[in-house]
């Protein structure tokens, strides 16, 4: 799949980052995302760009039906480097698996994050949940 990049939208291979709302970026994982930890970096690199451009925004993180764990990639917090940087608000994760609801609960209390982090399981929960964040109704 070819990447694209704008200030709206970044095409990575295993997502796609949009800007959703003002101050909401929806990271999106293709149907048939594996990961790798290269492959969440890009998504890193990416999502730093957008955050750069704007200012410090909120993260809905949208996995798709199906997804399962890796269970060597719940391993390591790629998201500490966010302690110096502050470009990350808030992240929801939305999922509609069990296991995949249960691992990333599993995986923010094993790695806290310097910004506030709940999981879902409904997309419009998520998003009103992050609204608050963003100073948004």
């Amino acid at each position: 799949m070819p990447r694209t990049k704008t200030f709206e939208r970044v095409e990575t291979a295993t997502a796609a980052l949009t800007l959703r709302e003002p101050w909401i970026l929806e990271l999106r994982y293709h149907d048939d995302a594996q990961f790798s930890p290269e492959d969440v970096m890009e998504n890193m690199n990416a999502i730093e760009q957008m955050c750069d451009h704007r200012g410090p925004c909120c993260l809905l993180n949208i996995f798709p039906a199906g997804m399962k764990v890796q269970p060597p990639m719940m391993n390591d917090d790629y998201y500490r480097d966010q302690r110096d940087q502050q470009r990350i608000k808030a992240m929801a994760v939305v999922t509609d698996s069990m296991e995949m609801y249960t691992a990333s609960k599993l995986y923010f209390m094993y790695h806290p994050q310097p910004f506030d982090a709940r999981v879902f399981e409904e997309e419009r929960d998520a998003l009103e949940w992050l609204r608050g964040f963003c100073g948004q109704p």
